[in-house]
């Protein structure tokens, strides 16, 4: 299937690592110009040269996600950069945590905020393009009781509404919105490797209740979002897609 990606410009956030950074390469391979974000400076100069390597055309900055200002600027940037935009994919997160107090702040801000500041800056470029989407990252955890009450799940959630809610009022316009939820996903430096040495038991639960026995790769994930992200799913609006390989258990009629 031809994704009708080639020659179009796309931003995520937090695009060095994890589940970002494979949608990043995904969109590469499919010939999209890439701008990106992320903590580490180290990182964003190696996907820069990974990208200079296949001829990518390519912008990235350091970003911490809580900075609604930096986050605001790295938009606006990227817009510039790359001369114009087609997509916008908001995958930058927190990761998980206790019920702290500090953690509702730091999903807040980075999971959500970053999102609706991304957005946001991103719309006057997105109304320009002739096949603008928007792409919003959640998790399988919004949508059914996971382990415990955490801030980030909870957060997730508030995404899926919005990213919802966002996909109507922008129809008109012709900017699709759409949302997608990975299940448990390994990968270098994620959550669940650190559960899998620190929280055993919760991770071989994790792992039975999955009916492969085994978690997802960022890889799968990516490839999935791509789509829902690219011309080819141009009928695709308000949806919300589970990437989770059949672990979660409701049926959503």
């Amino acid at each position: 299937m031809d994704l009708r990606l080639k020659g179009l410009k796309a931003a995520v956030t937090g695009g060095t690592r994890g589940i970002g950074n494979a949608i990043v390469h995904v969109l590469a391979e499919e010939g999209c110009a890439l701008a990106t974000c992320g903590r580490a400076p180290e990182r964003i100069e190696s996907l820069r040269r990974q990208m200079d390597a296949a001829g990518v055309r390519f912008h990235g900055e350091t970003v911490q996600g809580r900075d609604g200002e930096a986050m605001r600027n790295w938009t606006r940037n990227s817009v510039e950069a790359l001369g114009g935009l087609d997509i916008f994919v908001a995958s930058l997160s927190a990761g998980g945590g206790t019920d702290e107090e500090r953690y509702w702040y730091r999903n807040f801000e980075i999971d959500l905020m970053s999102a609706v500041r991304g957005v946001e800056e991103a719309l006057p470029a997105l109304r320009q393009s002739k096949c603008p989407s928007i792409l919003i990252l959640a998790t399988m955890a919004a949508s059914e009781t996971f382990v415990a009450p955490m801030a980030y799940n909870a957060i997730k959630a508030a995404l899926v509404t919005w990213s919802k809610q966002l996909s109507q009022q922008l129809a008109p316009e012709g900017i699709r919105v759409n949302c997608l939820s990975p299940g448990p996903t390994m990968f270098k430096g994620s959550n669940w490797e650190m559960i899998r040495v620190a929280r055993s038991r919760i991770y071989d639960n994790a792992v039975r209740q999955q009916p492969t026995r085994r978690m997802g790769t960022a890889e799968e994930i990516a490839r999935s979002a791509v789509f829902l992200a690219s011309p080819a799913a141009s009928w695709c609006n308000g949806s919300h897609l589970l990437v989770d390989g059949g672990f979660s258990k409701r049926v959503p009629f």
